[in-house]
């Protein structure tokens, strides 16, 4: 049992946000109090910091089975420790790909021994990630799966979005939408405009993200819950503003990353296969956009889109080098600091997209400090000031268009089931 006093509760599936202290008892919060309330057991005294649910990410790509050269569990969920994250959802394309019950016992048996946070696994849309077959989505679902995904193999033709919609549906599992219309978007380094001209690449169509939404709009029938991955473009932000309160889905979510509301196609120009990404980069006015989305509601998530490769690959340059960047370890920093001190969201709208709504649309216990609730909780420095070096960084990944750049805000504890995972900012 221990005590954290004298913090700042943020806790948005409540509404609260005040001082006090928390008490932790058998992996679970036994009481919030007064920041002058009796501690229980060991007592930390943090003043000065805040204390929240526990974040997140619904879209992380730990590359495994298969791709440890590019991350593996251990380097992959320190990293997540490290940005604060005591839950991660884990996509399935992996070598093979996660499609199918068995691949998920194997996968579950490693994460219970490699893993520093907990992990969920999404399974595949399809089967080997081919896009010709779907899978079994119930019995992914028995096998434990959160949920199911098409991530980085998008589902193109309508009749087979409708199927993988009606069951979703039956199996009571999210669908998570990768939107890219591969006839607009193929061979495309980054987006399509003056810098892609200017750098000599070919670029993709933003069309080909607000297109597919229309396909998954014309498969719909009332049902499912679909959330949609890496928004980007400005012309989807308006279309799922139109769609959350119609008749199209059962329900319907979005989520966007860090990179796509501070970066922007024109940072390709300096940074190269370090902001690479898929979906790219896109323009200003599509940054602004997605802003506006996240203010008003309409993007309930913020998530990472992790995807480490290895520095070998990823020195290849612009053209050849792989989609992906690292962003578990920076996400926080670039929230705080470009999104809240900046005031676009306020402290808890933040922490809600990034602990509260994630957790809700995974369906996890959690998500809040009420009593009783896992003691899952990340524990902030809202005023620390660091400077991202992509060689300290725990995961193998080391691509990010913000090394170097100076942030506030930081982890400063990772707590699991009651668990410390991370303490003064050092990874136990």
């Amino acid at each position: 049992m221990f005590t954290l006093r004298r913090v700042l509760l943020v806790d948005p599936a409540t509404g609260r946000e005040a001082p006090g202290s928390v008490c932790v008892e058998g992996g679970r919060i036994k009481w919030i109090g007064t920041p002058e309330a009796e501690p229980e057991g060991e007592v930390y005294d943090l003043v000065g910091l805040t204390v929240c649910p526990g974040l997140v990410d619904v879209h992380v790509h730990l590359r495994v089975p298969g791709q440890e050269h590019k991350e593996d569990l251990t380097s992959g969920t320190s990293a997540a420790v490290a940005g604060g994250f005591t839950a991660v959802c884990a996509m399935p394309n992996t070598t093979p790909a996660l499609d199918r019950p068995e691949r998920i016992a194997a996968l579950q048996a490693r994460i219970a021994q490699e893993a520093r946070c907990r992990v969920y696994v999404a399974g595949a849309a399809t089967v080997d990630n081919q896009g010709e077959e779907l899978t079994d989505f119930a019995a992914l679902r028995e096998a434990g799966c959160v949920a199911i995904t098409d991530d980085a193999f998008p589902l193109q033709q309508v009749p087979m979005m409708a199927e993988a919609l009606r069951q979703a549906h039956e199996a009571e599992v999210p669908f998570l939408a990768h939107l890219e219309l591969m006839e607009l978007s193929r061979g495309g380094v980054m987006t399509a405009g003056p810098v892609a001209d200017a750098l000599g690449v070919s670029g993709q169509d933003p069309a080909a993200e607000s297109q597919a939404l229309l396909r998954w709009v014309e498969a719909a029938d009332g049902i499912a819950r679909l959330h949609l991955l890496h928004l980007t473009t400005a012309a989807t932000a308006r279309l799922l503003h139109y769609l959350r309160p119609g008749p199209f889905f059962e329900r319907i979510s979005g989520e966007t990353a860090p990179h796509y509301l501070r970066r922007t196609a024109e940072d390709v120009r300096h940074s190269g296969a370090e902001a690479k990404m898929n979906p790219p980069l896109r323009e200003e006015r599509d940054r602004l956009a997605l802003l506006g989305a996240l203010r008003n509601g309409d993007i309930e998530v913020l998530a990472t889109d992790h995807a480490p490769h290895s520095p070998e690959e990823k020195a290849r340059g612009l053209a050849e080098a792989p989609f992906g960047i690292t962003g578990l370890e920076t996400a926080l920093g670039v929230i705080i600091t470009h999104l809240v001190n900046a005031g676009h969201v306020t402290l808890q709208q933040a922490l809600g997209k990034l602990s509260t709504n994630p957790a809700r649309l995974l369906g996890l216990e959690g998500g809040t400090l009420e009593p009783g609730s896992p003691a899952d909780l990340t524990i902030i420095d809202l005023h620390k000031h660091w400077t991202v070096n992509p060689a300290q960084f725990r995961s193998k990944g080391k691509a990010t268009p913000f090394a170097g750049e100076r942030l506030v805000g930081k982890a400063w504890g990772t707590i699991v089931g009651g668990e410390w995972r991370m303490r003064e900012g050092e990874v136990l």
